[in-house]
């Protein structure tokens, strides 16, 4: 069932007269068009007339918005609503042409005998009546505009603060995560004796400073990114005995080309978590990441040990939760809404992510 609507004016046009409303410019501007149209009468029966005339048509504005609008266009009232209204706008036709009636009597000195049933009042009475229908429509169409600007406005913060506390969210999932698995491998390092354990502190200080300080913005300079992964493979590779297939490959045209924070990083963990490559040296993670004018692309390819549990199924679900592969999904879509590329390869010994932004 298709929902139905009020026409519509444009957000700036109807801030303008409702301005003009306010400085009472439209009324000014009706005074003058219903004096100019005015053919029954003197100059200052026309005037007054006229003024009359503009007042009614205030009072049923206001009566409308305050009364009508406010306390009976709700949910079981509509049919109450609808009498009133129409019993609004005969009356104030009603009570206009009255008015025009005594004044042609009192200022133009014209008889009551035949004015009630004169086709002139008759023709009055029809065209302000249409004139009220008229304004009637106008202040109803305002009221719905106005009340669907604002709830646009309420819904756009609410969607703005969600977006935020969700990116925020899923943050503190990332940062927890990620120092856990640093602390594990500086502690096996520390036990182990490595002499490497020194060097494992300052990367982690750097990654953490990174973390802590540098993801607090809503994007970053792609450099800063880089930079972070450069030490977290650093950091990864002290743990492993002897080489290994690690290749970061880097094409980047502008540096300052901004990015989510931590946006490749659960991806990049995901690699060497599956890859295992501390237990099997012929294993590789290639990474690629190239940024050439307004266009950015990551491409991070893994093998997968064969003691190491799938990352999807076969039917493209996850199959392990956690952050990792729908951390990342998430903050694209709430970051970039539909302006990316997000595919995953993925068979028995090889997993290949690609992100286009």
């Amino acid at each position: 069932m298709k929902k139905r609507t009020l026409p519509t004016l444009p957000t700036a046009n109807l801030d303008l007269l409702e301005r003009l409303y306010k400085w009472g410019v439209v009324w000014l501007v009706l005074f003058v068009i219903f004096f100019t149209v005015h053919s029954n009468g003197s100059y200052l029966f026309r005037a007054v007339s006229s003024l009359c005339f503009v007042g009614l048509v205030v009072l049923l504005v206001t009566f409308t918005n305050k009364v009508l609008l406010d306390h009976f266009m709700k949910p079981g009232r509509v049919v109450l609503f609808i009498l009133l209204s129409i019993f609004a706008i005969v009356a104030w036709a009603a009570a206009s042409t009255a008015i025009d009636s005594c004044l042609l009597h009192w200022i133009d000195k014209r008889s009551f005998d035949e004015m009630p049933f004169s086709p002139v009042v008759l023709v009055t009475f029809l065209v302000r009546l249409i004139w009220f229908i008229a304004t009637y429509a106008i202040t109803v169409i305002f009221f719905y505009q106005r009340k669907e600007n604002e709830e646009k406005i309420i819904s756009n913060q609410l969607k703005s603060e969600k977006l935020d506390m969700e990116l925020r969210y899923l943050k503190s999932q990332i940062n927890p995560h990620f120092l856990f698995n640093a602390l594990n491998n500086i502690y096996s390092m520390v036990y182990t004796h490595d002499n490497n354990a020194a060097d494992g502190v300052l990367k982690l200080s750097e990654m953490l400073r990174y973390v802590l300080v540098d993801c607090q913005a809503e994007m970053i300079p792609l450099s800063k990114e880089i930079k972070y992964i450069e030490n977290f493979i650093d950091f990864q590779m002290m743990r492993m005995a002897g080489s290994r297939d690690v290749v970061l490959e880097q094409e980047v045209e502008k540096e300052d080309f901004m990015i989510a924070p931590m946006l490749l990083q659960p991806i990049i963990e995901n690699c060497f978590k599956y890859s295992r490559l501390e237990t099997h040296p012929e294993g590789y993670v290639h990474i690629s990441i190239q940024q050439i004018g307004s266009g950015f692309r990551f491409v991070a390819e893994n093998t997968i040990a064969r003691n190491a549990l799938p990352i999807v199924s076969n039917g493209g679900e996850e199959k392990k939760s956690g952050i990792g592969q729908k951390n990342v999904q998430q903050r694209l879509m709430l970051h970039y809404g539909e302006n990316y590329k997000f595919d995953i390869q993925q068979d028995k010994e090889l997993y290949k992510v690609k992100i286009e932004l």
